[in-house]
């Protein structure tokens, strides 16, 4: 059984039943039967039913993000932002997909054609829990918009939001099967790769099931995009204002309790200001409130799961051990809820387990670097790629150091996040593939070269 849990009180909500194989053999021919259906309507067609779908979302915002509060006990305002974003990357995709997707004619060595942009079929996404409507919608909404259908497994631990989910689709008018929610144990993830109707294959998710995915899509030669993990570094180059840029420290790190892939976890501080920002981040975090999410000035609050409290801990101590620096926190909050104590730890080296692993709690390691190079070398001294935030006073530094770093995305003085219009991935063992913007909804569909 899945079952939907309170993650402060523990008591569960509603309980849904696996799939068994009966019942994945119908919903993949059910989605074969929809593609055959489906990818002759037109851009115009897909885009008025994604636009009823933004017009259901955005009339019922509230309820949908008092849902994800309930379920994940996500921060009552970012539930909302999860909604109201997911609505905006609907109507990206909706209103742009058919420019995107354009035929690109072409009059080269003597030779005159087209490219064409062609669905592949039905497609499988292994979906997180830290966003429970963006991380899903910016995966099947451009997916749809191309042609294809979807079969989604979210995460178990909000299965009340993918009932949602695909009840929203079906609000909206689509037809049956076009988008199909799927509560799956595991041992089926081989057998829909495998299957020949399933074209495609997506994965947010942990390290295992990441490499189980990636497996099976090699192995069936699928064509696949995951991510994996990630370890973000938020870099202060030299500043006379350290005042300032506390504000942005804490909301690098702790947007949804921390649990966010592209949230900053190390931080990594030239020595210049490094004694007067420890003191005065450290002192910041430590006054964060703790408690419930549906109040206005809560800041941090339970973890969406159980396990992931002492897990955490386990890197502080190990960390700590080792020889880092506790600056704040670092306790269990004992109480029956899931919370940790807002947590900065200082003097972090590369061979420290926040360094070396993702922290994707609330937990901010912080190192100390001699000079630019310094931080670039701290910085890329990680076997993951997503992000990296810079701040400093000098721009021709900060530019510099941008260019030095191995990540697939930089933020210079801005707010850390992803836009449906441009690129967002990863390199390294953070994984492979783009989401969002062009590259992603071409990703779904066959480049087929016409030469006439």
């Amino acid at each position: 059984m899945i079952k939907s849990i309170n993650p402060t009180t523990g008591q569960t909500m509603k309980q849904y039943s696996y799939m068994d194989k009966n019942q994945v053999d119908q919903a993949i021919s059910q989605a074969q039967q929809a593609f055959h259906e489906r990818k002759q309507t037109t851009f115009q067609y897909r885009a008025g039913l994604f636009h009823k779908l933004a017009e259901i979302m955005d009339a019922n915002f509230e309820e949908l993000a008092k849902l994800n509060t309930l379920e994940m006990w996500m921060l009552f305002k970012d539930a909302q932002w999860d909604v109201k974003k997911s609505a905006v990357n609907v109507r990206f995709f909706a209103d742009n997909a058919e420019r995107l997707l354009a035929d690109k004619p072409f009059d080269e060595w003597w030779l005159k054609g087209k490219i064409v942009y062609e669905p592949l079929g039905v497609l499988f996404s292994v979906s997180p829990w830290n966003y429970p409507f963006n991380q899903v919608l910016r995966n099947a909404v451009p997916n749809i918009m191309a042609g294809n259908v979807v079969l989604m497994k979210h995460a178990s631990n909000v299965p009340q939001v993918a009932e949602k989910i695909e009840r929203l689709f079906q609000q909206a008018g689509f037809p049956k099967w076009v988008y199909q929610n799927m509560f799956l144990n595991y041992e089926f993830t081989e057998y829909i790769i495998s299957h020949p109707a399933v074209r495609w294959s997506n994965c947010t998710w942990s390290e295992k099931v990441w490499k189980e995915i990636g497996q099976f899509a090699w192995q069936y030669l699928k064509p696949s995009v995951l991510e994996l993990w990630w370890s973000d570094s938020f870099i202060l180059m030299h500043t006379d204002d350290v005042d300032k840029i506390i504000p942005f420290a804490i909301q690098w790190r702790f947007s949804n309790a921390w649990q966010k892939c592209n949230s900053s976890k190390r931080f990594i501080i030239l020595e210049s200001v490094y004694d007067e920002f420890c003191t005065k981040f450290a002192e910041a975090v430590s006054n964060l409130k703790v408690w419930d999410p549906m109040l206005a000035d809560t800041k941090i609050w339970p973890l969406a799961k159980k396990n992931a409290v002492f897990g955490l801990d386990q890197q502080v101590q190990d960390s700590i051990k080792a020889g880092a620096k506790l600056l704040t926190g670092g306790k269990i909050i004992e109480w029956e809820w899931n919370f940790y104590t807002p947590t900065v730890i200082g003097d972090v080296k590369p061979w420290m387990r926040v360094f070396d692993e993702e922290t994707f709690w609330p937990v901010a390691a912080v190192c100390k670097a001699k000079d630019i190079e310094d931080i670039i070398a701290l910085a890329n001294n990680s076997v993951f790629g997503l992000w990296a935030s810079i701040f400093g006073d000098d721009a021709e530094q900060k530019s510099y150091i941008a260019s030095k770093l191995d990540v697939a995305n930089v933020s210079i003085n801005r707010i850390v996040t992803s836009y449906a219009f441009l690129p967002y991935g990863w390199i390294k063992n953070t994984g492979y593939g783009k989401e969002l913007g062009e590259q992603w909804i071409k990703t779904f569909t066959n480049e087929k070269v016409i030469i006439y």
